[in-house]
C-alpha cells in the first residue's frame, strides 16, 4: 500500500531504522561465527551474505521512503503557501472596501477644503477680535506626524494643496501620489500571483509549465 500520510511515512522509516540496527548486530554476530568456523576448519555458513542482501534492500526502502517524505513535506508547504496567499487576498479585499471609503472621504475633503479655508480666512479677524480661541483649529492644521501612505493618499485626492494646508513637510510629489485603494490593489495583485508561483514549483511538469506560462503572460 502506497503511504501518503507524513506520519505513516515517518513511523515506517523509524521501524526500518530499528530493523537495520538489529540486522547490523546480526551481521556482526554472523561474521564472527563464520570466522570462528574457518579457524576451526569447518565450513562457514552463508548467513552474513543473506543479511548483507537484506540490508541492501532495506537501505533502498529507506531511501525511497525518505524521498516520499521530502515530497510530502514540499507538497504540504506549497499547500500552506497557497492557503496563506488566499487568506491574505481575502483580508486585502476587505481592507480595500475600507480603503475605498477612506479615499472617497478624502476626495470630498479635498473638494470642500478651499471653501473652508476661505471662510476661515474671512472670519479669522472677527473671530479673534471676539475672543475666539483658534488654537484647536491651528493645531489641527499643523500635524506633521501623518504616515507617508496617508500623505500620498492626501496628495492623490488633492495634489499638494491639502498637505501644504495641513503643514506637512514632505518630499513627496504629485507624481508619487497613490490612493489607499490603489496601494491595496498592488498588494492584492502580488497575492493573486503567489498561487501561480506555488504551482510553478509543482513536481508535476504539466502543472508547472502551465503556471510558468501564466506568470510570463502576467509579466508582459
Amino acid at each position: 500500500m502506497l503511504m501518503k500520510n507524513k506520519q505513516e511515512i515517518e513511523t515506517r522509516i523509524a521501524e526500518l531504522r530499528d530493523e537495520r540496527a538489529r540486522l547490523t548486530d546480526e551481521l556482526d554476530k554472523a561474521r564472527a561465527e563464520e570466522r570462528d568456523a574457518l579457524i576451526a576448519g569447518k565450513k562457514p555458513a552463508s548467513t552474513s551474505a543473506a543479511i548483507i542482501t537484506r540490508l541492501g534492500i532495506l537501505d533502498e526502502a529507506l531511501a525511497e521512503l525518505q524521498d516520499r517524505l521530502a515530497a510530502s513535506q514540499a507538497s504540504a508547504e506549497r499547500r500552506a503557501r497557497t492557503v496563506r496567499a488566499e487568506n491574505a487576498l481575502q483580508a486585502t479585499a476587505e481592507r480595500a472596501k475600507l480603503a475605498n471609503a477612506v479615499d472617497d472621504a478624502l476626495a470630498a475633503l479635498a473638494a470642500a477644503w478651499p471653501a473652508y479655508v476661505e471662510s476661515l480666512r474671512k472670519d479669522l479677524g472677527a473671530t479673534s477680535a471676539a475672543g475666539g480661541d483658534l488654537t484647536a483649529v491651528e493645531r489641527s492644521l499643523t500635524n506633521n506626524r501623518a504616515a507617508e501612505p496617508l500623505v500620498k493618499a492626501l496628495i492623490h485626492a488633492g495634489e499638494l494643496t491639502m498637505t501644504r494646508a495641513l503643514g506637512i513637510d514632505t518630499p513627496i510629489r504629485p507624481r508619487h501620489a497613490i490612493s489607499l485603494a490603489a496601494a491595496e490593489e498592488r498588494v492584492a495583485e502580488s497575492l493573486r500571483t503567489e498561487p501561480l508561483r506555488v504551482r510553478a514549483e509543482s513536481p508535476q511538469p504539466n502543472i508547472a509549465r502551465q503556471a510558468q506560462r501564466e506568470l510570463e503572460e502576467q509579466g508582459k
